[in-house]
């Protein structure tokens, strides 16, 4: 389906991600299918699937139409990512997530301008998010202020709204995407704050993954459970197969649908009888605390980049890379990456159910006592 002004303007997309995809007819297939998959896995609920939008060449999405056409609410928009007017067309800083790929440069001698492309898409994006950002204060950004409690003083920063992801050949080529940070030239790509951030993302993160999954086979399984609430190893091989997608109301199908997901939540939604300030909580404390209370498996820690928040700009960042040590001490205000089951409700155990037909049972035998005493006095 194609996007147009009136879609824009007659529906409004408050949960949608934006693919800027740099191609030309030209261009070989990426395999937009395994992008899309993870973001239709049945373990969402209709209203849960965000709309996704891809900004590229008509040319280029006709050889991959055939692959993603049967999946719901997916638009393209005919024009070039580079173009601003065709990023503030779709509301671009409105998006849940802009996702930024290239097949173009990348026979290019110079490594430098291999990248060229996702590079200039991403800097064009910096261009209208601070055109459009709003001024919030410290205690918005951080629920709590880093200044002294006793002034009146806040602090105007930009929020950065718009959030991207931009794919990478050469490692080196992240210290364009992210300016700000001049002291991370030097250090490994998986070290820096776009990575850590998930700002950026490199083929090179491929190629580990292929490697730890080949001496691994776990990980593999960890990777589909996180990406899409697990798959069935029969699916895949059907669908190596040849084989297509059929609609199913069995019983056991639906029970495989409530299947674990990944969801990112406060620390103080956790834990929120407990008082940082005089019990620290460490990262063996919130496992712990995870599971016994919501069965909730805790995998990583989800912080506040505060860069903008900094009082001495050459500080180093804090850096979380995964891993956390047991004592790692966690605020509050932090966000925590959770694995939980999704339980499935059945109709017995719907409290607001049971409850209007309590309310219609009386209302019925008080009539039935109305009506009998009615027609006794008409009797005598």
């Amino acid at each position: 389906m194609f996007l147009n002004q009136i879609f824009m303007n007659n529906k409004l997309l408050d949960l949608y991600v934006i693919v800027c995809l740099h191609a030309d007819h030209s261009s070989p297939a990426i395999g937009l299918r395994n992008f899309v998959m993870p973001l239709r896995a049945s373990s969402f609920h209709r209203n849960e699937l965000p709309i996704i939008i891809f900004v590229t060449d008509l040319d280029y999405i006709k050889h991959e139409w055939d692959m993603i056409a049967t999946f719901p609410d997916i638009y393209i928009l005919n024009g070039s990512p580079s173009n601003p007017y065709n990023l503030q067309l779709i509301c671009i800083q409105d998006c849940r997530q802009c996702v930024i790929i290239s097949t173009l440069d990348r026979d290019n001698q110079d490594t430098y301008l291999v990248d060229k492309s996702s590079v200039l898409c991403t800097l064009n994006i910096r261009q209208i998010e601070m055109k459009s950002a709003g001024f919030v204060s410290v205690m918005n950004l951080t629920g709590q202020s880093t200044l002294d409690m006793h002034t009146n003083q806040t602090m105007a920063l930009l929020q950065n709204k718009i959030r991207t992801l931009t794919t990478l050949t050469i490692d080196s080529n992240v210290q364009y995407v992210e300016q700000g940070d001049t002291d991370e030239v030097d250090l490994e790509f998986y070290l820096t704050t776009p990575f850590a951030s998930g700002a950026a993302f490199a083929d090179s993160v491929l190629d580990c993954i292929l490697s730890c999954a080949y001496y691994n086979d776990n990980a593999v399984n960890l990777l589909r459970n996180i990406l899409t609430g697990g798959v069935d190893v029969q699916l895949e091989e059907i669908l190596a197969e040849g084989g297509g997608f059929t609609q199913c109301e069995s019983t056991d199908i639906l029970k495989k649908r409530n299947r674990a997901r990944v969801a990112v939540l406060e620390i103080r939604e956790l834990i929120p009888d407990i008082d940082i300030r005089t019990t620290p909580v460490t990262f063996s404390v919130l496992f712990c605390e995870a599971i016994q209370r919501y069965q909730m498996i805790v995998m990583g820690i989800y912080r506040l980049l505060d860069v903008l928040l900094r009082n001495d700009p050459t500080a180093n960042i804090n850096r979380l890379t995964g891993g956390h040590k047991h004592d790692l001490h966690v605020n509050s205000n932090q966000m925590a990456y959770h694995s939980h089951q999704v339980r499935q409700k059945f109709w017995w155990q719907n409290v607001k159910m049971w409850i209007i037909i309590a309310i219609i049972v009386i209302i019925v035998i008080a009539l039935i006592v109305v009506l009998s005493v009615l027609a006794a006095k008409n009797k005598i």
